[in-house]
């Protein structure tokens, strides 16, 4: 990297004069990855698979909203930035509501991703080390998923990323007051899309700010403030919009409990950060051996330290500020809402790959080879499995197709619970009709309700009873209680099952019934 922020001085090093030479080959390797990155990433969009419960619920948000109303706090307990949110109702403008313009600007913000990982790793790393963070972003499962999810996480990474740019475009020369300014605009806006890129920011005024000051230029140190000041007003003006809301959700915080980091000096503070460091590997960056990657990230913080303080500083000192708030309970530290501390976590592990590599050829040459095969091994195979039948969660859509053509009139239907907000999405976007439709209680800690709650359903003929998102844990499925207890009262005349849904057509006219074969789909 040429910048002086990242590299500590503005000479570049020997390792990047010899990258020169090695350029074109690893080009290559780069480049092939590159294209499996898009390919993976295009499959999963045009696979078009239904929309499940976590993204219904923000979609209802955006389909039903005016933008001005998109600026007021959300239903469904569900927050996103107001950029994103309005990106995704101009994409519904323009395209309709649905799966697939949903999901239109995930999976552009997906592929901006790769380019964006690619200049990064290159400023970051030998060029060894970026074919082999290229390879891991592009295969990366959680990665390629949420590129296809109605969601904001894939907007995150995007955003991150650029602002990694940003970060070496403006302290490349760090009393030029036009990069100053350009910081301050691109950095005020990003904080708008995604509402992680405060971690990176802050992040980046500090490290900027202490830069300018150890160096004592006071240029530096003045227009280092300026682009910090912007942010933080702007920061200040989306959380009066939107952030101040979330802190009063007492079902988010709820949701969210085993989330927020705990005391580092306790016992269970220790046990709890040892675990969520293997489990931040597995999800969100995707990965399986977890000892490899554990100890090649920390082989590659440690080098970065050493050899490149600053770019150690962007890199680390945004996770320990999503730990503090996670700390006083203000961001969840955990699965898809770490996504966009992927690239960072990708980036010390193949630094940390290279390293070893680096320093055991002559001792033991294939070490570092084989390392790198083995963490590849599963995530390819997982993308080359996802492929050809790509990741889905809840294929409501095709089983509520089907009720829509087999149901007669005078037909009922009750929801389960978990599935209100994906049938009123289908509902709304003419998947099926008007139907007399009853919504499941809900009702986990005891089985009464549930019972009564059916036992309305008695004496009509045709009942069809829909399942999506089921509650599954501690030994309880809600679905099969739910279907034995139907077929004690009445007599299962049809069904289709999916991927995490399913819907069975019940006379229940009868006290007793015997279950017919069932017709699945």
């Amino acid at each position: 990297m040429t910048s002086g922020f990242m590299n500590g001085s503005a000479q570049p090093t020997i390792r990047q004069v010899k990258s020169k030479w090695t350029l074109p080959r690893n080009q290559a390797i780069v480049l092939a990855f590159l294209v499996l990155g898009i390919l993976l990433r295009l499959r999963q969009y045009l696979f078009d698979r239904s929309l499940w419960l976590d993204e219904s619920l923000l979609v209802l948000n955006i389909v039903r909203r005016s933008p001005a109303e998109l600026l007021k706090p959300l239903a469904n307990h569900q927050s996103a930035p107001i950029g994103f949110l309005l990106l995704e109702k101009l994409a519904v403008h323009y395209l309709g509501p649905g799966e697939m313009a949903l999901r239109l600007v995930p999976f552009l913000c997906g592929l901006l991703s790769i380019f964006l990982f690619v200049a990064v790793s290159r400023w970051f790393l030998a060029p060894m080390a970026v074919s082999i963070a290229v390879g891991l972003f592009s295969i990366s499962g959680p990665l390629i998923y949420y590129s296809s999810e109605a969601k904001q996480y894939s907007g995150d990474v995007a955003v991150i990323l650029g602002l990694y740019l940003l970060a070496g475009y403006w302290m490349e020369a760090e009393s030029d007051a036009i990069r100053a300014i350009v910081a301050s605009v691109v950095g005020g806006v990003a904080i708008w899309f995604s509402q992680p890129a405060v971690f990176v920011m802050t992040g980046l005024g500090l490290g900027a700010l202490w830069t300018s000051a150890r160096k004592n230029n006071r240029r530096a140190l003045f227009l280092a403030a300026i682009p910090c000041v912007v942010w933080a007003t702007s920061f200040l003006v989306l959380y009066w919009f939107s952030l101040r809301h979330l802190t009063d959700d007492t079902w988010l915080l709820w949701y969210w409990k085993g989330a927020f980091a705990p005391l580092l000096y306790s016992l269970q503070g220790v046990r709890w950060y040892t675990e969520t460091f293997f489990a931040v590997l597995s999800d969100p960056v995707g990965l399986t051996l977890l000892g490899i990657a554990g100890v090649a990230a920390i082989v590659g913080a440690r080098q970065f330290f050493a050899e490149r303080r600053n770019a150690f500083t962007l890199l680390l000192l945004p996770v320990a500020l999503t730990l503090l708030a996670s700390g006083v309970h203000r961001y969840p530290f955990r699965g898809r809402l770490l996504l966009f501390l992927v690239p960072s976590v990708i980036l010390l592990i193949a630094s940390g790959l290279e390293t070893i590599h680096r320093k055991t050829r002559d001792s033991v040459p294939l070490l570092g080879v084989l390392l790198v095969g083995f963490l590849f091994f599963h995530p390819l195979m997982e993308a080359s499995r996802y492929f050809v039948r790509p990741h889905s969660v809840e294929e409501i859509r095709p089983v509520i197709a089907y009720m829509e053509k087999h149901r007669a009139s005078g037909d009922l239907l009750y929801s389960y619970y978990g599935s209100k907000e994906s049938l009123d999405y289908y509902r709304q976007l003419g998947v099926i009709g008007p139907i007399d439709t009853v919504i499941g209680v809900e009702s986990r800690e005891h089985w009464k309700p549930y019972r009564e709650d059916l036992d309305k359903l008695h004496g009509n003929p045709r009942v069809w009873v829909l399942f999506s998102h089921v509650y599954r844990e501690g030994g309880v499925d809600e679905e099969r209680l739910f279907l034995d207890h139907l077929d004690g009262e009445g007599k299962r005349l049809d069904s289709s099952l999916a991927i995490g849904a399913s819907v069975y057509l019940y006379d229940l006219t009868q006290e007793k019934g015997e279950t017919a074969d069932e017709s699945s789909n």
